[in-house]
């Protein structure tokens, strides 16, 4: 069966005889013309172009439920709440109908039923169809905005739907349509929306321009992760690289209170950096106090940390020791080890020794926040690329390949989302390495046995000469 447009000359070919339609919307012009007649079809007006992509194209074969269809009406309808809705009619080569349609948030399958086997039950939001209840779930005034092939209704007036999902399974329902003063009945069935959208061979298209999409955003994912490593090397490069000096000293002193100077060693680079001590600290006489400072030999600018317990271990005489000293200049510096009474007590005359084993870490630059950042932004764009993709939003995704970069970052506002997330890295960043938010710490720890395992594990003394008795004599590096 062919239909040629009275307008544009547009020629359309049907595989199936199509009778009983009140008008015919050509696919060319969109021109809608009025008649039951090919003959007396008469011009009435144009539609504009869909506002929403509708799968089924004109004459196309589908399959449903082993069943073959011809389409051959294409309708896109505007309801009071703002949604747009596609409805597609198929038929058969035993003339028998079928409808397609799907929204925002539904797909589903519709067949007509005759309305003697729909029963509604007086002063009620009920029907009953072969004696299963459907309750009123929905209302809904649509107009037409869009339509392509055989209609058999009047385009230009519209139609009211009353949809009565039924309690026994929700996933089946009736629907009521008032159209042109009559009243129609259709048993439908919702749809999951790939097993709907796979009838249609737009889709297999589709699949395509989907996988281009998803491409695209996933190269921004890709710059994304690149420019956030980028920004974190550029905000810490005068912290990633790190110098370490070890040092194994002893001291001796007639009193407890004490001053002892240690060796002098150069701070290289051009940016101040955090200088961190970690080590062991060994008293043969207790309770103890200690302080530590820092003094750079050339400004003579002093750099002190609080006092800390020393207290006793009857093990092995010794404390975990770490300090943090806050953003130092490069220089030659040395530390000076302060000991005095913990007790208050007088400043005692004993033969007082000191040993202090130490790693001291200039610079360097803690990755957990780079890499829970990382994640966040793998994680930030993996779920718009989920929302990007969703059957929903398939009118961006059909434009594949005419997607710009610029395109892909507008959607839901995606080129802002990164923005705030880059925003926030770098304050956070610039906040951690500001040196107001910077200061000196000193903390101590009790180790626990000769092997000093549970504080410093990556030192190792040896206490115990020959016999297992205390040999008293210097540590070494594991």
């Amino acid at each position: 069966m062919d239909v040629i447009c009275k307008k544009c000359g547009h020629v359309h070919q049907f595989k199936i005889e199509v009778t009983d339609f009140s008008g015919f919307v050509c696919a060319n012009c969109h021109s809608y013309f009025k008649g039951s007649t090919l003959e007396t079809l008469t011009y009435v007006k144009e539609f504009s172009a869909p506002l929403m992509m509708q799968w089924a194209s004109l004459g196309e074969l589908v399959r449903f439920k082993k069943n073959s269809y011809w389409i051959i009406t294409k309708i896109q309808r505007y309801s009071k709440n703002g949604e747009y809705g596609n409805e597609f009619v198929g038929l058969n080569a035993n003339r028998e109908d079928i409808y397609f349609s799907d929204g925002v948030d539904y797909a589903c399958a519709l067949h007509t039923v005759e309305r003697e086997k729909v029963m509604l039950l007086p002063q009620s939001n009920i029907c009953k169809f072969n004696n299963v209840k459907y309750n009123l779930e929905y209302t809904e005034e649509q107009t037409v905005v869009y339509a392509e092939g055989f209609v058999f209704e009047d385009l230009e007036s519209p139609s009211t739907t009353n949809t009565y999902i039924q309690v026994v399974n929700e996933d089946r329902f009736i629907s009521q349509e008032f159209i042109d003063n009559d009243v129609q009945y259709y048993q439908g069935i919702y749809l999951d929306d790939e097993d709907y959208y796979q009838i249609f061979d737009i889709y297999k298209s589709y699949t395509a321009q989907k996988e281009i999409a998803g491409t695209k955003l996933r190269n921004i994912g890709i710059l994304a992760v690149l420019l956030l490593a980028a920004l974190f090397w550029f905000l810490n490069w005068g912290q990633i690289g790190k110098d370490e000096y070890k040092f194994d000293e002893k001291f001796f002193a007639k009193k407890t209170n004490s001053e002892f100077v240690g060796a002098s060693f150069e701070l290289k680079g051009d940016k101040p950096k955090k200088l961190v001590l970690e080590g062991i600290s060994e008293s043969k006489n207790h309770p103890i106090q200690l302080m530590i400072k820092l003094v750079n030999e050339k400004t003579n600018e002093i750099i002190e940390t609080g006092t800390a317990v020393h207290d006793n271990n009857d093990i092995n005489y010794a404390s975990g020791l770490t300090v943090d000293f806050c953003r130092i200049q490069p220089g030659v510096y040395h530390l000076v080890f302060v000991t005095s009474s913990s007790n208050g007590s007088t400043d005692m005359a004993v033969n007082f020794e000191l040993n202090e084993d130490y790693k001291l870490t200039y610079g360097g630059t803690s990755y957990v926040f780079l890499i829970t950042c990382l994640v966040g932004l793998v994680v930030l764009v993996g779920i718009f690329r989920h929302n990007m993709l969703a059957i929903k939003n398939k009118d961006f995704v059909a434009r594949g390949e005419g997607l710009s970069y610029v395109d892909i970052l507008k959607f839901d506002w995606l080129g802002v989302a990164l923005i705030a997330f880059f925003a926030f890295f770098i304050a956070v960043s610039l906040f951690v390495n500001s040196s107001t938010n910077c200061r000196t710490t000193l903390r101590t720890s009790t180790l626990e046995d000769h092997t000093y395992t549970g504080s410093r594990s990556h030192y190792y003394r040896s206490f115990y000469g020959s016999g297992g008795s205390y040999s008293g004599y210097g540590s070494g590096h594991k």
